[in-house]
């Protein structure tokens, strides 16, 4: 189901473009955004952690190009958030550019059955689409199941049983959407069995498949699950009914320490994550590594996340290219559902104007294209005093081509008033842990490779 780039999303490209010429609108670390608000939390005791590599708690990632607006990312949920807030404007910074971007897809055990779900930081419940589930187009129309992209739908029903009067309803960054009931199963991830596992089953939907994946296993905090009392589809957070998604049973089950680690690989290959130990991977550099904590991302209309977790919100020392650094600190998102960096728009503009030749901002696509031949900067995330360096082959998109102008898109795109997002072109170059009983984030770099 192609999907033009040019008119999928032409108006947030639009207000994109008119935002990156408004310096004014991005703000410093911590102050609010419209519908959203940042808080450090206060330090508390917690046990070191043994970040040991595990020899079978771990699964390969598959990557699979999207084929829709990529909605699923951390920047785009976010912007559903801020429609929901009076006067929050509702801005997401996801261009039709990055529906061309990268997914990741891993096999998981469904009961018995082999199913493959996208993995996502960004989100938190799990969920499968039913082999007879009602497809929709944008308006609730009944269309062909082909229509949504999915893999092969489930065809069995809850382990354990539903739970009465309970639904999942997600909706998604640019109105995906996701209705169905819930219920227990068990299900089993990198050699990991988790017993009645609360887990959501898609009986309608508005999608936007790859045609691989049949689901979603989110891999955020319980403050994010969309599972709601009532028999309709309420969705209001006086009727949530918050569970812990499946990283948090298999840590409060003893099945796995407190953290996952992902490497994600260069050339679209995938990558590996582990569950509870670092994965097998080889070319990482333990001299350039790197702790920061995870701050709390309020978001005003869940009133869970104004005191729990809920993304994977770190604020870094700054950047430096080409003998420039900008010390600026501005709370960032990890997410693997988005591939590129989104930055504030003058550091965008700084960054891209580093290209030789210059990359030039692309109204149509909501994004920066420059020369494919061009020589990207020499540019590095700071964390903690420690630069991450990206590897300049992963700032340049060849496979990304405005065929009017031959131009090839950046890796740094503008992330407006906010959210900002590091995505996977920095994640190809480090290791990222994400430890969460002790609320931290640690980074190990990469060896190019």
């Amino acid at each position: 189901m192609m999907r033009s780039l040019l008119n999928l999303l032409a108006a947030e490209a639009f207000l994109a473009s008119t935002l990156i010429l408004a310096r004014h609108d991005f703000h410093d670390a911590l102050s609010p955004l419209p519908g959203i608000s940042y808080k450090i939390p206060e330090p508390g005791h917690r046990s070191p952690t043994n970040y040991k590599v595990t020899k079978t708690n771990f699964l390969r990632l598959h990557a699979v190009k999207g084929d829709g607006t990529n909605s699923r990312s951390a920047a785009a949920i976010l912007g559903s958030h801020q429609r929901a807030v009076p006067g929050g404007g509702g801005y997401q910074n996801i261009t039709s550019a990055t529906s061309l971007g990268t997914q990741y897809a891993m096999d998981i055990l469904l009961q018995d059955t082999p199913m493959q779900v996208y993995l996502d930081t960004g989100s938190s419940d799990t969920w499968f689409v039913q082999r007879d589930f009602l497809c929709t187009d944008y308006g609730g129309v009944v269309i062909p199941q082909e229509a949504c992209g999915f893999g092969p739908g489930y065809a069995g029903d809850f382990q354990y049983g539903a739970i009465p009067g309970q639904h999942c309803f997600i909706l998604y960054g640019d109105g995906e959407m996701i209705y169905g009931p819930v219920g227990y199963s068990d299900i089993t991830v990198a050699n990991i069995t988790v017993k009645r596992q609360e887990i959501a089953f898609a009986n309608t939907t508005y999608w936007y498949g790859n045609n691989v994946t049949s689901g979603v296993l989110g891999l955020a905090y319980p403050s994010l699950t969309n599972a709601y009392l009532g028999t309709g589809m309420e969705h209001d957070w006086l009727d949530a009914a918050s569970y812990p998604p499946l990283f948090s049973t298999m840590v409060s089950d003893g099945l796995v320490q407190p953290f996952f680690a992902i490497a994600i690989s260069r050339n679209s290959s995938g990558g590996l994550i582990g569950f509870g130990g670092i994965p097998p991977i080889s070319g990482l550099d333990y001299s350039t590594a790197a702790t920061t904590d995870i701050i709390i991302t309020n978001l005003v209309d869940n009133p869970f996340t104004s005191w729990e977790y809920s993304f994977y919100t770190i604020i870094p020392d700054g950047f430096v290219w080409d003998g420039t650094t900008n010390t600026d600190k501005y709370p960032m998102i990890m997410d693997t559902g988005t591939t590129l960096l989104y930055l504030p728009p003058p550091l965008a503009e700084a960054i891209n104007n580093a290209f030789r030749p210059a990359a030039v901002w692309i109204w149509q696509y909501g994004a920066f294209f420059t020369a494919c031949n061009a020589k990207a900067p020499n540019l590095a995330v700071i964390i903690k005093g420690v630069k991450f360096f990206i590897n300049p082959v992963d700032l340049i998109y060849k496979d990304i081509v405005d065929p009017l102008t031959g131009l090839c898109m950046t890796g740094i795109s503008s992330g407006g008033a906010g959210p900002y997002i590091l995505g996977d072109v920095f994640l190809q170059n480090a290791m990222a842990i994400f430890d969460v009983g002790n609320s931290k984030m640690r980074f190990i770099g990469r060896s190019y490779y």
